[in-house]
């Protein structure tokens, strides 16, 4: 047992600040929280950390395979599209992953994340030249730093229908492995999530075969869509359907179904994947690096989470991005919707990990926690605490996180040897930037 004394607590969404209390901690969840707790507890261990406490930070899509690309000194070809961008970098980079490779993507992801005060991930894997397995490897990074998370394989038929089939037994091999966990009575904290890539690169019958990996699995779809504007005008074009009926026709949309992107979703669209209860998951700063456009439709949208694909996982950071280039693009949400968006990511993990509720400081949620050095200037109150987050709380603030009520990184410390991570991870850099040198 664990007893964090007389720390105040933010919720962000919707926007609350407490009086110092005492967060008592059993089993990797929230046994009472208020004024004196504590002292109910005598022998339980105990933590006065100061600052403030929130729940954990969830990024609702990632990419851990592009942790190595950080800085990419690869000759790539000139792209007049994200099309050609796809195929010049990511594709290539994506084939150019082995088993050595991905397990230090997910090392090295999983530390940075947590060091940003994120508790869990949900993360969009691809690695073609090692498919069978390659969940597994991602996992121990997830293990080796107590991270939180849930994972996919990328199905695709871009690189030929054996590769396909593959991607399709990855995911559901790795959501039988968990569910094998679970059924002995292990703890599980990497959920599995049915994966696929752009609907413009997955053939009907890939799609029919997602559906029923679906179906048997009982996981919900992780799916990149109308990321560009040529997903949607391919679906039209080839399949005489808009992306999300093309999806929906299929069976592949439910409440546990994440859509990534949705740049360029039609009403009708928006009304279906509102109806299907399913996530959007949004990733402004990648839209504005790779110049796809602007999603103008999140005020429209429901279950918007927040993600980064692939540029790392600071979620204070995402959500100040999102809010900013919408302002810029003369939207009316402030950053409360933001910080809403960004709470959405725990009622992700709520339909994963079923049987435990995260994303609230309260008795019975699951102990993920953040631990923020925040001295603000001006005082910090529910009304205002969103203009506080935008403007001046950042990850370099977090000092300690806290996983299933273990501490993960205590007063900026890990508990895993991080250096020791990174440097083994600018070994499998090398490596990586080599083989793609050596891939057309």
């Amino acid at each position: 047992m664990i007893v964090i004394e007389r720390v105040p607590v933010l919720h962000f969404s919707p926007g609350q600040v407490s009086e110092p209390v005492d967060i008592v901690i059993e089993g990797g969840t929230i046994l009472a929280v208020g004024r004196g707790e504590g002292a109910k507890y005598p022998q339980a261990e105990r933590h006065a950390p100061g600052g403030f406490v929130t729940p954990g930070l969830v990024c609702g899509h990632n990419h851990f395979y592009s942790m190595l690309a950080r800085g990419l000194n690869v000759a790539i070809k000139p792209s007049k599209d994200f099309a050609q961008q796809l195929r010049h970098l990511w594709w290539r980079l994506d084939r150019a992953l082995d088993q050595d490779i991905v397990r230090a993507s997910g090392l090295t992801g999983a530390a940075e994340a947590l060091a940003a005060g994120v508790t869990s991930v949900v993360d969009h894997h691809a690695s073609p030249s090692f498919i069978d397995g390659s969940l597994d490897v991602l996992k121990e990074g997830f293990d080796a730093t107590g991270l939180r998370g849930i994972l996919c394989y990328e199905t695709t038929d871009r690189n030929g229908l054996d590769g396909a089939r593959a991607g399709l037994a990855e995911n559901v091999r790795f959501a039988t492995t968990v569910d094998a966990l679970r059924a002995a009575g292990r703890p599980v904290m990497v959920e599995a999530a049915i994966g696929a890539h752009a609907p413009f690169t997955v053939g009907d019958d890939t799609l029919a075969g997602l559906a029923e990996a679906c179906r048997s699995s009982g996981r919900g779809l992780h799916i990149h869509a109308a990321e560009d504007k040529f997903d949607a005008v391919h679906s039209r074009h080839e399949h005489n359907l808009d992306l999300v009926e093309r999806l929906d026709r299929a069976g592949l949309l439910d409440s546990r179904s994440i859509v990534a992107h949705g740049l360029y979703l039609s009403a009708s669209e928006i009304e279906t994947l509102k109806a299907r209860d399913c996530f959007l998951a949004h990733n402004a700063q990648s839209n504005m690096n790779n110049a796809v456009g602007y999603n103008g439709s999140l005020p429209q949208l429901r279950n918007v989470v927040l993600g980064t694909d692939g540029i790392g996982s600071d979620m204070l950071n995402s959500a100040n991005f999102a809010f900013y280039k919408h302002r810029d693009s003369g939207g009316p949400l402030w950053m409360d919707a933001f910080l809403g968006f960004l709470q959405n990511g725990n009622e992700l993990l709520n339909r994963y990990f079923v049987g435990q509720r995260f994303g609230r400081v309260e008795p019975g949620h699951a102990a993920d926690l953040c631990f923020w050095d925040y001295d603000p200037p001006t005082p910090l109150l529910p009304g205002n605490l969103a203009g506080h987050a935008a403007f001046g709380m950042g990850s370099r603030m977090v000092r300690s996180v806290m996983v299933a009520g273990k501490f993960v990184i205590k007063d900026r410390t890990p508990n895993f040897d991080a250096a020791a991570i990174m440097a083994r991870g600018r070994e499998q850099t090398i490596r990586l930037w080599k083989r793609m040198e050596e891939i057309e």
